[in-house]
C-alpha cells in the first residue's frame, strides 16, 4: 500500500486533475503509479532531502511533465522536434533499430547513434525511430551530477545547498518520465499503434486506438500504486554508466510485446470485461510492466548516488 499521506494524495490529485489530458506512455495515471511506487521505496541509503514526503510528491508529479508539455506541440516547432523523440524507439522483430543498430549494442552516445544510423548503405532518420535509451541515461548522467554537486556544496558551499536540493528532485523527476515510458511494450517496437504494415501470420489487432486504450483507458480504470507494488523488487546498484542495463530493461520490454498482443485477441484489456482470466492476466501483466519502470528508476537514482561519491568539480 502507498504510503502517501491522505493529505498528499489530495494535493496530488488536485495537481494533475489541473492538467490538460495528454497522451503518453502509460499517461498521467500510470505514470504517477510509478512515481509513487518508487519514491515509496527509495533505498534508505539516500540522503534526506530526496525521501522526504515533499520531495516524493515532487517527483510524482513530475512524473508525467514531459507529457504535459504536449501542450505547444502544434506550434512550438523546435521544441517539438526535439522532445518528441525521446519517448520510444522503433525497434523490429529482429531486436534492431532502423535495420542498423542492434539494441544490444547500442553507440555510447546519442551523437553515435545517430550518425550509425545516418551512415547505413540506406540512411535512417534518428528522429523517427527515437532516441529513449539516451533520454534515461543523459537523465541519469544529470542526476548523477546533481548529487556530486550536492556533495561539494554539503563540504564547501553550504549557501548552495538548498538550491542542489531543489535541482536534484527536480531532475529526478524529469528523467523519471523516460524510464517509465520505456517499461511500456508499445514504446520498443514498430508495433506501437496496432501490429501496423508487417507479416502478421497470427492477426493481430490493427486498431489504430488501442496505444491509447491501453496506457489511458485501462490503466485509468483497473490499475492501482498498491497493485503495482506487488510487483515490485528492490533495486540494485548498476554500471557506473549503466548503457548495458539500459540496453536490458529495453530488451525485456520489447519481449513483452506479442504478450500483449496475445492478451489484447483474448479479450484481456476489453474495458467492459472484468471477471475472465484473461481481465486477470491483463492486471498481471500491466502492473508488473508499471513496477519495472519503478524498480529501474530506485536502481539509476541508487546508482547515480553512490557513483557520485568519486566525482571531482571541473576546474
Amino acid at each position: 500500500m502507498s504510503t502517501l499521506s491522505r493529505s498528499a494524495i489530495l494535493t496530488l490529485s488536485f495537481l494533475i486533475a489541473l492538467c490538460p489530458a495528454v497522451a503518453g506512455a502509460w499517461g498521467l495515471q500510470g505514470h504517477a503509479i510509478i512515481g509513487r511506487v518508487a519514491t515509496d521505496r527509495l533505498p534508505s541509503e539516500l540522503p534526506a532531502f530526496v525521501r522526504t514526503q515533499a520531495a516524493k510528491d515532487e517527483i510524482t508529479y513530475l512524473q508525467s511533465e514531459e507529457d504535459r508539455l504536449k501542450i505547444g506541440e502544434t506550434d512550438e516547432l523546435a521544441w517539438t522536434r526535439e522532445w518528441t523523440t525521446d519517448h520510444y524507439l522503433d525497434i523490429t522483430d529482429d531486436g534492431k533499430i532502423g535495420g542498423v543498430v542492434s539494441l544490444n549494442a547500442l553507440p555510447s552516445t546519442r551523437d553515435g547513434y545517430e550518425q550509425a544510423l545516418m551512415r547505413a548503405p540506406q540512411a535512417q532518420d534518428a528522429y523517427k525511430l527515437g532516441f529513449l535509451p539516451y533520454a534515461i541515461l543523459e537523465g541519469y548522467e544529470q542526476v548523477r551530477s546533481d548529487f556530486a554537486l550536492w556533495r561539494l556544496a554539503k563540504r564547501s558551499r553550504p549557501e548552495e545547498v538548498q538550491y542542489r536540493e531543489r535541482l536534484t528532485i527536480h531532475d529526478i523527476g524529469i528523467f523519471s518520465h523516460f524510464v517509465g515510458d520505456a517499461s511500456q511494450p508499445l514504446h520498443v517496437t514498430v508495433h506501437y499503434n496496432g501490429w501496423g504494415n508487417y507479416p502478421n501470420p497470427r492477426g493481430f489487432s490493427m486498431d489504430r486506438t488501442i496505444h491509447r486504450q491501453f496506457e489511458d483507458d485501462w490503466v485509468d480504470r483497473y490499475e492501482s500504486a498498491q497493485q503495482a507494488a506487488a510487483f515490485f523488487h528492490a533495486p540494485t546498484v548498476l554500471s557506473t554508466i549503466p548503457l548495458v542495463e539500459i540496453e536490458r530493461y529495453l530488451q525485456t520490454s520489447k519481449s513483452f510485446v506479442v504478450p500483449f498482443y496475445e492478451l489484447q485477441a483474448r479479450g484481456g484489456f476489453a474495458m467492459s470485461d472484468n471477471s475472465s482470466a484473461a481481465h486477470r492476466a491483463a492486471l498481471r501483466f500491466t502492473a508488473s510492466r508499471l513496477a519495472a519502470a519503478s524498480e529501474m528508476l530506485d536502481s539509476l537514482i541508487l546508482t547515480a548516488w553512490r557513483t557520485s561519491a568519486g566525482m571531482r568539480a571541473a576546474d
